[in-house]
């Protein structure tokens, strides 16, 4: 007994050793890289909010991203950039460069935090209907809002969605109700839309929780 104890520490202590070797570590020195070239296109998040770029660099493009607290700052840059970060992979495989610093026009965007807003913002509370005019799904196929007509995008988790696939297409008027996302200092939407954390969906005189 006492020797199958032993055997059993051995082996966790080899185990604890074996993980932390492991790459991906947190703590793991990174190499950065340094690419300049023009941008081809802005990429934008699921509530479109600039998050990253298309790089050309001769011959290839580089997909860069930046913390969408940084959108206002990187778009001031111009369209010739010098761009220094870590190369990896995302969650969808595709290899991407997380920035460390963005040049241009003479100036120099930091990966950085956003300072605290201590403005308190009171949350706008949203009751109204409109038609649906586009699903939108995610980058893993997920249908994650329906926008509407109105230039208002209703956020609606993945799960109800789905729920909701044979009752909300493209085309139904729905009546909705819920909270607007404030945007933040330093971000900036693609689109001239307003982003609507769906509450509740009325579809055919029938209400619906969908928080």
């Amino acid at each position: 007994m006492k020797a199958k104890k032993i055997i059993f520490t051995i082996c966790f202590i080899v185990l604890i050793v074996y993980v932390s070797a492991q790459p991906g570590r947190k703590d793991q020195i990174k190499e950065t890289t340094t690419f300049n070239g023009t941008i081809e296109e802005w990429v934008y998040n699921d509530d479109f909010e600039y998050d990253g770029l298309y790089l050309r660099v001769e011959n290839s493009k580089i997909l860069v991203k930046f913390p969408p607290h940084l959108a206002q700052q990187t778009r001031a840059l111009g369209n010739r950039i010098s761009v220094n970060g870590v190369l990896g992979y995302n969650r969808e495989g595709i290899q991407e460069l997380k920035m460390t610093s963005i040049s241009g026009n003479g100036q120099v965007v930091y990966d950085q935090k956003p300072t605290p807003d201590y403005n308190y913002t009171t949350e706008l509370f949203v009751n109204d209907k409109g038609r649906v005019e586009k699903i939108q799904i995610n980058k893993r196929g997920d249908v994650v809002g329906y926008v509407l007509n109105n230039n208002i995008v209703l956020r609606i988790p993945p799960h109800i969605a789905r729920q909701l696939s044979q009752l909300v297409q493209i085309g139904s008027v729905i009546e909705y109700s819920g909270i607007e996302k404030a945007l933040k200092a330093g971000h900036v939407r693609a689109f001239n839309y307003k982003i609507i954390r769906c509450q509740s969906i009325s579809v055919n005189g029938t209400q619906y929780l969908v928080r």
